[in-house]
This record gives C-alpha cells, structure tokens and sequence, in this order.
C-alpha cells in the first residue's frame, strides 16, 4: 500500500468541479462586475431589421440573388422594382468591371409608377414600369458610340414601390456604379424640346453620343464635362484614386436624388 495521501479532487482534474457524489460547493448566480462598472461598459448599436437602410439592403440583398439576364431578352412583366445593369465586353475603359460572372454592377436604378411622386397612381390599374426602364436603357444602349447592346446583363426585382428606392440607394453606397457615381446622365429621359435647346448635353452623352436627343443637331450645347475628361475621371475611379473618390461623395451629398423621374416623357411619349 502507498503511503502518499490521495490528492484533491481539484488538484486532478485542474477544476473547480465537485467529485462524484459530494455536495457540490456555494458559487455566485451571477458574474461579478468590475468595480465602477458602469463607466466601463460598452455601448453599442442596437440592430433594427425595421430600420430604413437595412430594409433598403434587404432587398437589395435579394436583388443579387436573381441570375442576369441579357438585356436585350427581358420578357415583359407587370410591377415596379429595383435593377442592375453589368458590363461584360471588351470596352477598355470598364475592363476593371467586365466579366460574365456580373459582379460589380455598371448601373444601378429603380422603377416605380408614372406620377409615384404626385400620389396620382390608380392602384387597379396594373402597369411596366420596371420593364418599360429596362427597355429604355436597352434603347440607349443600341443607338450609343463604343458600346455594344450584347455585352450588357441585367438583374431585376420586382418590388413593393415603398421599398424600391431604398433599395437603390442600397445598391448605389455599396457599389459605386461608375454610370452613377462618376459619369453623370446615363439614366436621363429625353428633357422635352424647349430644355434640348437650352440645356447642356449630359456628360454620358459626351462619352457615348448616339441618343437622338441628345445629337448636336436637337442639344447643340455641349457638356460641362468633355468625353476625355470622363474618361480620366473612370480611370481614377476604378484606380479608387482618394482626389476622385472624395469627389464623388461630394456630389453624392449634393444631390442625393433617384436617377428616375417619374413624371418625365418616356420612349413612348416624346416631346
């Protein structure tokens, strides 16, 4: 028989747990705070799935979860909602971007009802704004200089109109679209024939001209922004270029507008 005397239970196991069988020992119910503990705690943000930006990422969330389409094969659709367009050809001014996989959208928008803005949409009467956008673009895209119609896909959600704006500005912080943030005019409608006579071309018109609104002949005043300025200012943007970026949060605060005016002509009614 040993004569060295058995060890403590907790000596063994490196624990404070009771052998088998004992009664086990008093220990607090609850954690004992530091002193002054109040001073120390920290205080952080409660998370709202109600909150408006995580409502407007919800859906934007979804969004990306839809397979692109070309957008020359959208089948047309009742509704309103929230899109992407991408870019995939061989353009070397968005070659930072272009891919088949549709990752970093070129252009982001929204779609909702003709005269949203004015309460005056008839809730029974059923309609395409989002299809109706998608075409516009594809419109724009077929008559524009240096692109080509075939090389652009798109993700489309149809959505509850109270959520769609949300969503693209979503969509926007999280990607920087460069037709958004950089290159200002890609999403604007014909301005009628008394703004295409005094108004300036929009610099995306500049860059891409084709639009028959926008020719010299009907917009004979050119852009504030020449083509190959746009073209240094994609260059700086996909460089993430601190001068550009910081520029683009600028005119972001300024007008922190949707690119869609619902009370404007559309392919269908020209001025």
């Amino acid at each position: 028989m040993s004569d060295i005397s058995p060890l403590p239970f907790e000596a063994i196991s490196g624990t404070r747990t009771q052998p088998p069988g004992s009664t086990p020992a008093r220990y607090p119910g609850k954690p004992k705070k530091p002193k002054k503990w109040r001073m120390k705690a920290r205080t952080l943000p409660e998370y709202n799935p109600l909150d408006l930006d995580n409502l407007g990422r919800s859906v934007a969330e979804e969004l990306t979860r839809c397979v692109p389409e070309p957008i020359t094969d959208v089948e047309i659709m009742f509704g309103a909602g929230v899109y992407a367009l991408y870019y995939t050809g061989g353009n070397s001014l968005y070659e930072a971007i272009s891919n088949q996989n549709c990752e970093v959208p070129i252009y982001v928008g929204q779609a909702r009802p003709q005269g949203t803005r004015k309460g005056i949409v008839d809730p029974a009467k059923q309609t395409c704004p989002l299809w109706d956008r998608i075409g516009e673009h594809r419109v724009s895209l077929e008559h524009a200089e240096g692109l080509d119609v075939a090389d652009f896909k798109v993700r489309y959600l149809v959505a509850i109109e109270a959520f769609v704006s949300l969503a693209e500005r979503a969509l926007i912080r999280g990607h920087r679209p460069v037709w958004n943030r950089t290159v200002d005019g890609f999403g604007n409608h014909d301005p009628g024939a008394n703004r295409r006579r005094d108004g300036a071309r929009p610099p995306w018109d500049e860059l891409h001209p084709g639009r028959w609104w926008s020719h010299p002949l009907h917009m004979p005043k050119p852009s504030t922004v020449t083509a190959d300025e746009s073209r240094a200012r994609i260059a700086a943007h996909f460089a993430e270029d601190p001068e550009q970026l910081a520029a683009e949060e600028k005119d972001a605060l300024v007008s922190d507008e949707p690119d869609v005016d619902d009370d404007s002509e559309t392919i269908d009614g020209l001025t």
